[in-house]
């Protein structure tokens, strides 16, 4: 399985929808830029898959170990 990705970093997206047609048959992940909040520091991130490539659990699992490899990130 691959996972096509795209960096949008000028755009404020809050999500990316039905972009699958015969390019776009892979999971798609993309984020936009990123925003400063007063406590918080945010990115917007958009997952999309079809139903037949994987089911919600494996969605969530990927999506958590994006979550975790983020959150060990030292800046």
């Amino acid at each position: 399985m691959a996972i096509d990705t795209s960096a949008l970093s000028l755009c404020e997206i809050d999500g990316v929808v039905s972009v699958y047609s015969e390019i776009f048959s892979n999971p798609f992940l993309a984020w936009g830029k990123y925003r400063r909040g007063f406590f918080k520091t945010t990115l917007p991130v958009s997952f999309q898959f079809h139903h037949a490539q994987m089911d919600g659990f494996e969605a969530s699992r990927f999506l958590n170990g994006l979550q975790e490899a983020i959150d060990k990130l030292e800046i």
